[in-house]
């Protein structure tokens, strides 16, 4: 595991140089939509993508061509098999790279706060999407934060967060008590899954009063742990359901 953040932290380490040096150059050539999502992932320039996952490939000791990543990104794109595993690793560490740059220029130029959406009493957020605004993808964890444990969905492309409501499944918006099980472990203080059965699915959440976090998504891969074991105590569920009816 070791080994595998120190060569994360190095891609994302070249990402950071790449926004810097070439940012403003592609974020003048595409303006948000007037209504969410502001970038969708369709809309980003292939070529800035493919551009930042040469860099990567060099950082990473990896020459690839430019017809073989192409022919690799039109496979990613049409959602085909990827053979070379650690360079479809790379194309998504990109396509976040270029998605995370435009969503940082449109909340430093729109002023585009975490609390920028309709809100209902007590300043709850009156709706629950999973959908980030700006890129248009599916948010998979959630985020408690200091002081008060307000809830934000975190987009794991973009690394946007919005405001939800505090309690239930963010998957299916339920807040039945007795539909919501908590899964944690020891080995990962601060974090825990929620395990719906009126919609059959979870969603890992954050605490971030109790547990200091650098980097949300390098969190997620390091307690994959605890998605294997939603995953089964979801299918042993499924089977007693089974045997009960």
């Amino acid at each position: 595991m070791d080994k595998a953040f120190e060569t994360y932290s190095i891609l994302k380490e070249e990402v950071k140089r790449w926004q810097d040096e070439r940012g403003s150059f592609w974020t003048e050539k595409l303006s948000p939509a007037k209504i969410p999502p502001h970038y969708p992932l369709k809309e980003l320039p292939d070529l800035a993508i493919l551009e930042l996952c040469q860099r990567l490939n060099q950082v990473s000791n990896s020459l690839v061509s430019d017809a073989v990543l192409q022919d690799t990104w039109d496979s990613f794109k049409a959602f085909k098999p990827v053979t070379n595993v650690e360079l479809f690793s790379r194309l998504q560490i990109a396509l976040c790279g270029v998605a995370q740059l435009f969503r940082e220029t449109m909340v430093n130029n729109e002023n585009c706060s975490m609390d920028n959406q309709v809100q209902g009493d007590a300043g709850v957020a009156s709706t629950q999407s999973m959908t980030c605004p700006i890129c248009g993808e599916l948010a998979e964890v959630s985020v408690l934060t200091p002081p008060n444990g307000k809830r934000y969905l975190h987009c794991s492309i973009c690394d946007h967060q919005w405001l939800v409501k505090r309690v239930g499944c963010v998957r299916c918006g339920s807040d039945e008590a007795s539909k919501l099980n908590y899964l944690k472990s020891e080995d990962f203080p601060g974090v825990e899954i929620i395990v719906c059965q009126a919609c059959g699915q979870y969603s890992k959440e954050y605490d971030l009063r109790v547990m200091n976090v650098g980097d949300i998504d390098w969190e997620n891969i390091r307690t994959l742990p605890l998605n294997y074991a939603a995953e089964k105590w979801l299918a042993e569920n499924a089977q007693l359901s089974g045997k009960v009816q």
